[in-house]
């Protein structure tokens, strides 16, 4: 999947009615999103490899969520809540990791990493 379907699918998913995202904005979130969990592939057995840089096919879906959860709980302002005519919303900030720790497996090897 493109860069470019991927925000179109970003951009569906949020589509709401109210003002939508700049491409830059979502843009910035998928470049995130997709380093993390490419940290996160390789983090037991030393790093990303040289030469990898795209997320691979099986975690495109889970890119696109961990945007979609990141963008949707930021907050106003730096808020961690917000309450008004008695709704409480909280923000967690690490929402888009925690998507992508959930969703994602590392890989692992037996032995000491050389």
């Amino acid at each position: 999947m493109t860069d470019a379907q991927k925000l179109l699918t970003i951009k569906t998913i949020l589509e709401d009615g109210g003002e939508m995202p700049s491409d830059e904005k979502l843009t910035t979130y998928l470049s995130v999103a997709a380093s993390e969990i490419l940290s996160w592939i390789y983090h037991l057995v030393g790093g990303v490899p040289e030469g990898v840089s795209d997320v691979p096919a099986k975690y495109e879906m889970t890119q696109i969520y961990a945007v979609v959860t990141g963008y949707t709980q930021a907050g106003a302002e730096g808020e961690e809540i917000h309450i008004e005519n008695g709704v409480h919303r909280n923000f967690k900030y690490t929402e888009m990791l925690d998507y992508i720790h959930n969703n994602v497996l590392p890989i692992v090897r037996v032995g000491a990493v050389t």
